[in-house]
Formats: C-alpha cells, sequence, structure tokens
C-alpha cells in the first residue's frame, strides 16, 4: 500500500466514523426536540411539567384539525363571499373530494355573483393556479375572483381569525371543518357530504365528534350522490329528512377524452388496482388477494394481461403469489392518469363507504370493466353503468367479479357506454340544486 492510497483510507475511515458520530447526535438531538415538544404541549404524561394542565392545550394537542377559528371585523368596503373551508390546497390533494368542494364553492360563487374564499384549515399548501382548474372543469372563475387564505398555523392559545362579512355563505366539507363553522355566529351554512367520515375511525373521540356534526340543524345538508343522499337519511338525521336536503351526480365521466382502446391481437391487456394502503376503505389488501386468487383460479390469463396500481407513491411492486408482479405508478398527475386510463382494460377499485368512489365512475365511463364493492344500501351501480360489477368486500367475492369483467368483450364495454348515466357537465349536475339552495338561503 503506497502512501497517497494509505492517507485516502485513513481520511474515508475519518469520515465514515465522522459521519456515524453526526447521525447518531441528529437522531438524539431529533428525539430530544421531539419529547421536549410533546411534554411542553401535554401529549406526553411521562414527567410532570407543572402542577396541572389546561384542558384545552391537552385537548387540542390531540386533537388539532378543531382548534376554533374566531370571527373578525371585515375590511371596510368589503363585499360578501362564497367561504368554503378545506383542509389544503396543496397540489398534492388536488383529487375527488378536495377537487368537487371547489368546484361547487366556485358555483355557488357564480350563482350569487360573490367573491370565492378559500380558508385552508389544516395545511398552508403550495395550490396550482386555480383559475386554470376551473376552466379544466368547465368553469369560468378568475384568480381575481378568488381569495385564498390560511387558519392552518392556529394554536390552542394562539387563535386563527376570519373577516366576517353578514351576507358570507360558508361551506364545509370535511367534518371537522363543519365543526368549525358550527361555532361561528351564522345561521346556516352549507354542509357537503361526500363520505360517510366516522367510519374513517374507530369508537373514539373522533368517531363520536365527527358523526356529532350531522346531528346539528345549522346546516343545509349538499350530498354528493343519491346514493349518499339516502345513507344519511335512512340514519334518520334530522337535517336530511327535511324538503331542505339536496343531492347531486358527480360530473367525473371521461367519455370527452376518449374511450378504452382496443387492443390488437398482440397488445396485452391490463388490469389495473386503485391501490391507497394508507386509505383503508380502499382495501388495498383484500383487493391484491382477490387478484391473486383470480389468477389462481383461472379468471385471468396471464399470459395476456399486465398488471398495475396507482395512488400512493411509497409503494414497492408487489409480487403476488401467483408468480406475477403489480408495478406501481404512484400517485400520477391528472393528465397522465387520464391517458393511462383509455388502456386498462379491467380496472378494481374496491371503497367500503356508501358511495361510489370517482375511479368507478370515470373508468365506467370511459368503456373500462370495473370491479368495485357493496356497502350498506350500495348494492347495485347499474343506474351509472353496465360496465361496473359489483362484490362483497370479501376477497373471494371480488375475485368472482374480476371473473365477470373479464368475460366481458370489448364490444359490449363500448356498446353499454352509450346507456351510462355518468355527467360530464358540472354546470348541468349543479345549477338546478344550487339555486334551490341559494333562494332557500
Amino acid at each position: 500500500m503506497n502512501a497517497n492510497e494509505f492517507t485516502l483510507k485513513s481520511i474515508r475511515k475519518a469520515a465514515h466514523l465522522t459521519n456515524r458520530v453526526s447521525a447518531k447526535m441528529s437522531h438524539f438531538s431529533a428525539r430530544v426536540e421531539g419529547k421536549t415538544t410533546r411534554l411542553l404541549s401535554g401529549i406526553d404524561m411521562s414527567v410532570k411539567v407543572s402542577k396541572s394542565t389546561p384542558l384545552e392545550k391537552v385537548y387540542y394537542a390531540n386533537i388539532p384539525f378543531i382548534k376554533p377559528v374566531m370571527p373578525a371585523m371585515p375590511a371596510v368596503g368589503s363585499k360578501s363571499t362564497i367561504t368554503i373551508f378545506l383542509p389544503t390546497l396543496d397540489n398534492g390533494a388536488f383529487f375527488g373530494g378536495i377537487a368537487t368542494a371547489l368546484v361547487v364553492a366556485a358555483k355557488f360563487a357564480l350563482a350569487s355573483r360573490r367573491q370565492l374564499r378559500v380558508v385552508q384549515t389544516i395545511k398552508t399548501g403550495q395550490h396550482e393556479d386555480l383559475s386554470k382548474f376551473f376552466l379544466s372543469e368547465g368553469i369560468d372563475v378568475s384568480n381575481l375572483d378568488i381569495a385564498i387564505t390560511s387558519v392552518a398555523d392556529r394554536q390552542y392559545n394562539i387563535y386563527g381569525y376570519i373577516p366576517m362579512h353578514p351576507d358570507d355563505i360558508f361551506i364545509a366539507s370535511a367534518w371537522w371543518d363543519a365543526y368549525i363553522i358550527n361555532q361561528l355566529p351564522i345561521n346556516k351554512f352549507i354542509y357537503l357530504i361526500q363520505d360517510f367520515e366516522p367510519i374513517f375511525y374507530n369508537n373514539s373521540d373522533l368517531y363520536v365528534l365527527s358523526e356529532k356534526t350531522y346531528r346539528g340543524n345549522k346546516f343545509i345538508p349538499l350530498c354528493n350522490t343519491r346514493l349518499m343522499y339516502d345513507f344519511m337519511r335512512e340514519r334518520k338525521y334530522p337535517a336530511f329528512n327535511r324538503t331542505s336536503a339536496y343531492y347531486f351526480e358527480p360530473a367525473v365521466s371521461r367519455i370527452d377524452s376518449g374511450q378504452l382502446h382496443k387492443k390488437s391481437s398482440i397488445d396485452k391487456k391490463r388490469l389495473f388496482l386503485f391501490g391507497r394502503p394508507n386509505v383503508h376503505r380502499n382495501l388495498f389488501f383484500s383487493a391484491l388477494n382477490a387478484i391473486d386468487i383470480a389468477i389462481q383460479k383461472g379468471f385471468i390469463d396471464t399470459s395476456n394481461y399486465e398488471f398495475f396500481m396507482a395512488g400512493q407513491d411509497d409503494l414497492p411492486d408487489i409480487s403476488l403469489p401467483s408468480g406475477v408482479a403489480v408495478k406501481n405508478l404512484g400517485k400520477m398527475k391528472m393528465a397522465d392518469y387520464i391517458d393511462f386510463s383509455k388502456t386498462v382494460d379491467i380496472a378494481v377499485s374496491p371503497m367500503m363507504a356508501p358511495h361510489p368512489n370517482y375511479p368507478t365512475l370515470e373508468f365506467a365511463s370511459i368503456g373500462t370493466a370495473v370491479v368495485t364493492t357493496k356497502y350498506a344500501n350500495k348494492q347495485s351501480l347499474k343506474e351509472y353503468s353496465e360496465n361496473i360489477f359489483m362484490a362483497e368486500v370479501e376477497a373471494e367475492s371480488m375475485a368472482e367479479a374480476i371473473k365477470l369483467a373479464a368475460k366481458k368483450s370489448y364490444g359490449r364495454k363500448i356498446d353499454d357506454i352509450k346507456n351510462n348515466n355518468i355527467g360530464s357537465s358540472w354546470n348541468k349536475s349543479l345549477d338546478s340544486v344550487i339555486k334551490k339552495i341559494l333562494a332557500e338561503l
């Protein structure tokens, strides 16, 4: 070993030891910071910091998203708004429920000739150009007509304030935003119900608090789908059994961007799983088991299929016991997702909830055979499309539905598009119901 080589190895060894020490110190510092933060916020009771801790400090440290928002005087000369509370406008959240909530709020703003104000309550997000988003949904709202603010940084003893005009109209979608708005000095607000949110939790304080928001009398219900509306009425929540409870059907059809591509004799078909293990009601593991059962029972010819999933980034490709690998495409950009959807022959999109999830309707609208799950009053989705196959929530039942989906020919799937009842225009979907609600308010 020459002197130069010895010197370089010595430097490398020293750097290695320094990195190990630095990593340990960094890890230790992070643990100390986390521990002290928990002690000071009242979450960690292992060390008594003071003789007693105020209830609100402990309460909001454990349930942070219902920290109060306080009213403030509006600016002189300001006009009334349509104000929607949203968890965040972060670009990664621009799918499904948040996108629909924005569309609904924008339509209310246009119909009432008010400015649209968006209040972020959980995270101050880096958002995209909202006017561009609205235009992609067929809604003409200028950025000059949109105000964006945030109360996400409020603490139990540092309040978030929102200026309130007497004629402001408030809209909530998430249960915690409904909980906050209910505390404000207003007569009525609009509660956009897109899911039965208590099922997000086990039997707990969060279940109780979320369900309590349905029992109030200060809101006008607006349900996303008739199925959701019927589900809430069956549970006899007072607001849903009045004449002033409403619903709409979502305009999520993708047929305007093209139908399912026809495969050549040498092209492989594609099976796609809407795979989000962090969203438990999507039944990720049951769906993977169902795909594996379908393969092992010969319902799917693996020599003629490719297997994909998407919806969550931090997942590996998954090898099934049958020997098939399901490739993860992660959280796709909307344009990429739409292009990819035209190549999917079978979509598996379980949803253990009362509503038809958007991927189910989106894929069915272009001619893909879709497998989804029953829940409560959601026993059939044929009123939306003949391309939707319903299953019980067990893997074996989903596998049988995959079998039926695989048997349906391309020609029959395309023929059934003409009988679809999946909207593509938010104006047609919302104009009538918004007019009724504004008349009531």
